[in-house]
């Protein structure tokens, strides 16, 4: 199986996502995980590097349908990261992601917030209940950003990052080979 360690925040995330979703929609294993590489505990301006993968990856971008504007801010993203892998378990995981990136790169929606989190689960059919529960739990996070740091140990600092088998390798390549990878 294809694991795709992305953040909401990252250009080539969005990218990655878009190219490993389509995969996914044809039945090809492939998981999404999330990972928020800063570790923030607060919203931030867009970073250098945010400037730099939005610059490398909006045009590329604009070809599958996605303008992007530059980035403005950089936020935390555990709750989000959170709050998908409940979608994923209630096959709400690919709408969840799309929603994420479209409320943070196309209507410049801060992903920190937990009303913008609330209103993003409702309009995808999670019940607004079990969102705003586990934004707010404190364990979950801990555990979460726990989990994120052990990862980062393992070799996924940057993302996105597509893991087989615990190899690492960009999800930037040719199409094919991405499929071919995936029914190893």
């Amino acid at each position: 199986m294809l694991i795709l360690h992305h953040d909401y925040p990252s250009a080539a995330s969005l990218r990655a996502v878009l190219l490993l979703q389509a995969l996914a929609d044809e039945g090809l294993p492939v998981a999404f995980h999330g990972v928020d590489v800063l570790g923030l505990g607060a919203t931030v301006p867009a970073t250098l590097d945010d400037l730099a993968d939005w610059q490398q990856h909006h045009e590329p971008l604009a070809a599958l349908g996605w303008e992007v504007p530059r980035p403005r801010r950089h936020p935390p993203t555990v709750a989000a990261h959170l709050v998908e892998a409940l979608a994923t378990q209630q096959d709400l995981g690919a709408a969840w992601r799309l929603a994420c990136h479209r409320a943070l790169w196309l209507d410049d929606r801060d992903l920190s917030d937990p009303v913008v989190l609330g209103d993003l689960g409702t309009s995808i059919g999670l019940d607004p209940g079990d969102v705003a529960g586990l934004v707010a739990d404190g364990r979950a996070t801990r555990t979460a950003r726990r989990e994120m740091v052990a990862r980062r140990g393992e070799g996924v600092g940057g993302v996105p990052v597509l893991e087989l088998d615990g190899t690492l390798v960009s999800p930037f390549m040719d199409p094919d080979d991405l499929r071919r990878l995936a029914t190893l």
